[in-house]
């Protein structure tokens, strides 16, 4: 009887959505970090009214125009991941291990400074920023009454078995074609005792967005300038769910564990635009702004998923041809940002930079395709949500760097990005936080930086609903950069 009020309750309260797309798409689309140069990351990423920095493509395009002379750099990065998840007060740490190319760069320099009117300097500049790493892996295990049986069992209420694998091939099928749940017109019923269930699942995603940018800009008189650019994103997003659950009390039933797997692959390529103005009112003072349109994502969703259930007379597996595969193309567009900068130069010692970013994710919105292989769908419902669930705020950053002989740097930085998803206020601050600093030597024309940064994030995962662990992620990321300029003739 506990189990069937259990399953009353979670057919009311279903959260549970693994095939569709969401205002978890568009959150993911959106939210995203910027990375650079060594010099960049050191100081948190805050140079929108500094500029001379390729950085700056991401955030305020104008930053270029700063540029007098050409350059070219390159930045790798060592990441270490350290994951703890939190599940009935039991707590499973993880950690990982990687490095990436995070920034390429290129500035081409026009002279024309002879001139000492109008613009004395021209850039053109291109590369590659990194913008949003998905590359994680946290596990939790620990004993609780509900299962993710109970929300398969609740999704199929009303449905005919033959119909299953139609409507619920991700879920309710799975458990019936295994003999995990049984159909009692018109409800569905685990096979599960009033015991609780011993949970284990491991969370594994990987990819990230990459930025291609090219970036024009100018110098007028050395007091405004001003740069646009065209940014086109390299979205890939790869999500890996193992969950199994054992029973403890096996008493009359012939279920003794069961493994669910769930894999979700999207991928696509996305379109924006950007432009920005520097001021300087005074040759120590600067100030900035810039606009990014919202990005234009054509995204391609391909999720798979299988289970096997372990009976007292042996292993349960699906029927291959009811193994559930889905491919669905849409359109995905993220909302537009509004960056306003503030810098201020201690001469040749030293300079400090904030950066204030305004967005509001409600803003994101779901598209359907045009290609006529797909199915045409409005979406008006998860627009509705995302507005729901969605929210505005402002990220901050500062940035800060002390100069020593011309030749070494001290950089420090901070920043401060807020959850626009309400669902993730439940649980630990109401911001994720990166923590930055480094240092860098130049020799005549090359530069060679160095930063270390920490990024701390909380979050809520819920598996299904009645279910769901606390998490503390840590990522500390070890920078390598090196920059030459070329001499001006």
């Amino acid at each position: 009887m506990k189990r069937i009020c259990l399953l009353l309750t979670a057919f009311l309260a279903s959260s549970f959505c693994l095939l569709a797309q969401n205002e978890i798409d568009i959150y993911r689309a959106a939210n995203t970090f910027n990375e650079g140069t060594a010099r960049f990351d050191a100081m948190a990423g805050s140079f929108g009214a500094l500029g001379a920095e390729s950085g700056c493509a991401r955030i305020n395009p104008a930053g270029l125009a700063r540029y007098t002379n050409s350059s070219f750099g390159f930045t790798l990065n060592g990441i270490a991941t350290s994951n703890s998840a939190n599940f009935q007060n039991q707590l499973t740490t993880t950690s990982d291990f990687y490095s990436r190319l995070s920034n390429l760069n290129f500035v081409v320099v026009t002279d024309k400074s002879l001139n000492r009117q109008g613009f004395l300097f021209s850039q053109f500049g291109f590369g590659i920023n990194r913008i949003a790493n998905f590359n994680s892996v946290f596990s939790y295990k620990g004993q609780q009454f509900e299962s993710l049986l109970d929300e398969f069992a609740s999704n199929g209420y009303g449905t005919q078995p033959v119909d299953l694998n139609s409507y619920f091939p991700f879920s309710t099928s799975l458990a019936y074609e295994t003999y995990a749940i049984d159909f009692n017109n018109p409800s569905y019923i685990p096979r599960l005792t009033s015991g609780d269930m011993i949970h284990n699942r491991t969370v594994t995603t990987s990819g990230g967005i990459s930025e291609y940018y090219f970036n024009f800009s100018g110098n007028y008189i050395n007091k405004l300038y001003i740069g646009g650019n065209l940014g086109i994103q390299r979205l890939k997003y790869d999500e890996n769910i193992d969950h199994s659950e054992s029973l403890i009390d096996t008493i009359g039933v012939s279920l003794r564990s069961f493994n669910y797997n769930y894999h979700f692959n999207t991928k696509g390529n996305g379109l924006n635009l950007k432009i920005g103005i520097i001021y300087l009112p005074q040759d120590n003072i600067r100030l900035g702004f810039s606009i990014h349109t919202p990005t234009s994502f054509n995204l391609l969703d391909q999720t798979n998923a299988n289970m096997t259930a372990m009976h007292n007379d042996g292993i349960r597996t699906v029927d291959p041809s009811l193994v559930p595969k889905s491919t669905y193309k849409y359109n995905l567009s993220t909302p537009a940002r509004f960056i306003g900068s503030f810098g201020y130069v201690f001469e040749k010692r030293g300079c400090i930079n904030i950066d204030a970013e305004f967005l509001d994710y409600s803003w994101g919105k779901l598209k359907p395709t045009n290609d006529p292989t797909y199915e045409t769908y409005s979406f008006s419902n998860e627009n509705a949500a995302a507005k729901e669930r969605l929210k505005a705020g402002f990220n901050l950053k500062i940035g800060g760097e002390i100069v020593f002989s011309n030749k070494f740097f001290l950089r420090g930085g901070f920043a401060s990005y807020f959850k626009g998803d309400k669902a993730l206020l439940v649980y630990g601050k109401n911001a994720d936080q990166l923590i930055s600093g480094g240092v860098g030597y130049r020799y005549g024309a090359m530069t060679l930086d160095f930063a270390v940064k920490s990024f701390l994030q909380t979050k809520v995962y819920q598996a299904f609903t009645g279910s769901s662990a606390l998490l503390d992620l840590k990522t500390t990321t070890f920078v390598i950069g090196f920059n030459y300029k070329f001499p001006t003739n």
